[in-house]
């Protein structure tokens, strides 16, 4: 079995302006790819995977890619010019663009530049929210395997049992 990323999505959501989570890829703005592994993780979870996939049928530069093996919708940054056509197409509203084109924080996983026994610089300086190893997706549990990483991210309010509902 392959080391993962194992990210606690809903502790960084709850304590993302506590957090100083480094990054040591050394090709982006500001070195700091969890923002973007975040948000695209978050966008994951709640895309809907439609069947007809409206958002990429509007980008007229075909610069997003469905995935047919796991249905994640991949945006090609090199091809995409940022006029939001997919945000507009999309019925539930879960495309958000970048404010400014171009300019994507890159997060490799780290893949090919750890050395044995060596964490991510981001495991080291997150305060327990993003593990390295070996995981198993739970969806009981609320642990689900996106691409190469396990996130961990409570499911939408209407989707809780009741007595949750309730309390929450």
């Amino acid at each position: 079995m392959n080391k993962s990323l194992f990210i606690d999505l809903d502790f960084i959501n709850q304590n993302w302006k506590k957090l100083n989570i480094k990054c040591s890829y050394p090709y982006h703005f500001n070195n700091n790819g969890i923002l973007q592994l975040r948000e695209w993780l978050a966008f994951q979870i709640v895309c809907r995977k439609c069947e007809e996939h409206p958002c990429i049928n509007a980008c007229r530069y075909e610069a997003l890619e469905r995935v047919e093996e796991t249905g994640i919708i991949r945006r090609n940054n090199c091809l995409c010019v940022s006029c939001k056509s997919c945000a507009v197409a999309c019925p539930f509203g879960t495309i958000h663009m970048e404010i400014i084109p171009f300019l994507t924080f890159t997060c490799d996983l780290c893949q090919g530049r750890l050395k044995e026994g060596e964490q991510p610089l981001c495991v080291q300086t997150g305060d327990g929210a993003i593990k390295y190893g070996e995981f198993v997706e739970d969806k009981e549990n609320n642990i689900f395997k996106i691409g190469e990483v396990f996130v961990k991210v409570t499911p939408w309010k209407r989707e809780l049992p009741q007595e949750e509902k309730k309390q929450g």
